[in-house]
């Protein structure tokens, strides 16, 4: 066996930790991931995975197994809150195929690729160092490479990018859930003044159910008169089986690495889900960390502005998905129908293949 490129150590075990030891391990590296977590387990709501996505999970090696959740096609709508079409399409508008399934379904399918003597679970980071060093309450253990993959309360960025701006709260409640019914008709996004909400069917004939609210919306209820099929949906939930959250969003570093230790993920740049690409940049980071280590400094330059792009995009799009007043939620609503339907289809497939479907990672650098 040829002899590791160096030891990696990976603070987070969730989808972009462990993809980047997927990654690590197949460029070589010796790999540990510690997990805060004592397993792993049924955690979060659905998952939307796009056409950037589902190719660095092919370079992963496990793009089969998360393929066996692509959607079948179906017609997908963009409505306003009284149920107003804006836009009419199909799955298959989406360009390279859309994957959609429970979050901890993805988990498990990226846990098995990893050797469980390389996972250390039930173990808390509590200090990061430049040079490398993890502590634990057990001990220090040193690194040729460190891995900040712990979301967005990271410790790893907390430690060594202090001057960073910190975590910014949108006051943007969100609340997603998954039912054990197959998706009814119709499935789509509801776009609304004050909020957002979307019905995806997901893989084992569930539904992933999301809705958002700006501040001052602090309950469920206010969409219980919103277009079907979201009442009936809600109705139906246990609401204790509900992820309740505000949408948090942190501003990208000026640089992804500090000394031998690299940010990516949710640590790097949490945004909010309007595109749907938490996971995919994520996914996105672990495949080009991968190619460009150990140099830090060309991963960063690869990455940074295409996150921080997403983050911007992102942003900017609540204000198109729910824009906080009725006059402009019709100037919104006015734009969309003015826009003959065959257009916006071709508009969306067209951005969906220059922004998702036309990433590809760097040259290796070893």
């Amino acid at each position: 066996m040829a002899e590791a490129k160096g030891r990696a150590g990976i603070v987070g075990g969730g989808i972009g930790g462990l993809a980047a030891a997927i990654a690590l391990r197949a460029a070589g590296w010796e790999v540990v991931v510690y997990e805060c977590a004592p397993q792993f387990t049924e955690v979060g709501a659905g998952i939307v995975l796009a056409a950037n996505a589902l190719n660095a999970l092919d370079l992963l090696g496990v793009g089969e197994a998360v393929r066996a959740g692509t959607l079948p096609d179906r017609r997908g709508f963009a409505r306003n809150d009284r149920g107003r079409v804006l836009v009419d399409a199909r799955i298959s508008d989406f360009t390279g195929g859309v994957v959609a399934l429970h979050r901890a379904d993805l988990i498990a399918i990226l846990a098995a690729a990893v050797p469980a003597d390389c996972v250390r679970t039930g173990t808390r980071v509590i200090d990061v160092h430049a040079d490398g060093r993890v502590e634990t309450a057990t001990g220090a253990d040193p690194y040729d490479l460190v891995v900040g993959a712990d979301g967005v309360n990271s410790v790893v960025r907390s430690r060594l990018w202090p001057r960073e701006r910190p975590v910014q709260r949108t006051g943007i409640a969100a609340w997603r859930w998954v039912l054990d019914l197959p998706a009814p008709d119709p499935v789509g996004v509801i776009l609304g003044r004050h909020g957002e909400a979307g019905v995806v069917p997901i893989a084992g004939d569930r539904t992933y159910v999301f809705t958002a609210g700006r501040p001052g919306i602090s309950d469920l209820d206010y969409f219980t008169d919103w277009p079907d099929p979201l009442p009936e949906l809600i109705a139906v939930t246990d609401r204790s089986t509900v992820v309740t959250d505000e949408l948090l969003e942190i501003d990208v570093p000026r640089h992804l690495w500090n000394g031998r230790v690299a940010l990516i993920g949710d640590a790097a740049h949490a945004m909010r889900p309007t595109l749907g690409q938490g996971a995919g940049m994520a996914l996105e980071d672990a495949v080009t960390l991968a190619a460009c280590a150990p140099d830090l400094a060309h991963y960063s330059a690869a990455r940074r502005s295409r996150v921080a792009r997403m983050s911007f995009l992102s942003k900017h799009g609540t204000r198109m998905t729910s824009p906080g007043s009725a006059t402009l939620a019709a100037l919104r609503d006015a734009a969309f129908l003015a826009i003959p339907n065959k257009v916006s289809v071709a508009m969306f497939r067209s951005h969906s293949r220059r922004i998702l479907e036309g990433w590809k990672p760097p040259q290796s650098s070893a």
